[in-house]
């Protein structure tokens, strides 16, 4: 199956809008009818508007955790979540 990789990003002043939520829809709308099973994102772990947000679409099942080992200003980890179609 194919993969398709895609950075979303929403300008402060239009967050908490809705606008995040109409692009998921529209996009895990058109991957089913494209035959895709599932979706995975991956979530910067301080991010946790973003965290929120994904989970609140149905991102909730957790693949995995990437990133560094140790917990520190300096050093990245996300969560990859799961929604199937």
């Amino acid at each position: 199956m194919l993969r398709i990789a895609f950075i979303m990003c929403i300008k402060n002043d239009y967050k908490k809008k809705g606008f995040g939520q109409e692009v998921i829809e529209q996009l895990i709308n058109e991957l089913k009818m494209l035959g895709y099973k599932e979706i995975r994102v991956n979530v910067s772990l301080k991010n946790w508007p973003a965290l929120r947000f994904w989970i609140n679409q149905g991102f909730n099942s957790v693949n995995g955790v990437h990133g560094d080992k140790i917990y520190s200003e300096k050093t990245f980890a996300s969560l990859e979540l799961t929604r199937i179609l």
